[in-house]
């Protein structure tokens, strides 16, 4: 009964990372700003599935620039900081899962670019086409990584990579309207 309270408190500290920083601060951008909701919404669902090429969709919907990078990254540190209690959950909950994550953690180690350059890798990783923001969190607690500097290096990557998107979709649309 114990294991299953355990259990229950993890799944809900990764669901209110989500639910307040994936969905809460931008529910509340809109209303401060009086804004329809559709089009945050719609910019988050866009994260979730086009990472930080999100940003053109934030674009395309009219929204400005600074508030499409601050939704994004909010959305962000959600997803990273749910992931991580997630790999915890399972690391505790499942020895099989633990050992086969550790089977991966010493395969992965052979991986020599990334043991040299650390969570500063992150960067880089998170800039990744499919992988990006929802590996990062993986290969930092694979790593055992300091979890504060996986989650900064995971985020600047994310929100360089955001503003490259936000950058290039801002000048396709100057040119084409």
């Amino acid at each position: 009964m114990h294991r299953l309270i355990r259990l229950l408190v993890q799944v809900s500290r990764a669901l209110s990372y989500v639910l307040v920083f994936s969905l809460g601060v931008p529910i509340l951008l809109d209303l401060a700003l009086g804004l329809q909701g559709a089009p945050l919404l719609a910019l988050v669902t866009s994260s979730l599935i086009f990472q930080a090429a999100a940003a053109a969709v934030g674009v395309s919907l009219g929204l400005p620039p600074a508030l499409i990078l601050l939704v994004m990254t909010s959305f962000a540190l959600g997803m990273v900081l749910a992931i991580f209690q997630i790999c915890d959950t399972f690391s505790e909950q499942s020895e099989r899962v633990n050992r086969w994550i550790e089977g991966i953690g010493e395969k992965a180690k052979k991986i020599t670019i990334l043991d040299k350059y650390g969570a500063y890798s992150l960067i880089f990783i998170s800039w990744l086409p499919g992988l990006g923001l929802y590996a990062c969190p993986v290969i930092a607690w694979i790593f055992g990584w300091d979890r504060r500097y996986s989650v900064l290096f995971i985020l600047i990557g994310w929100i360089l990579a955001s503003l490259a998107v936000l950058v290039t979709s801002l000048g396709l649309v100057s040119i084409v309207f």
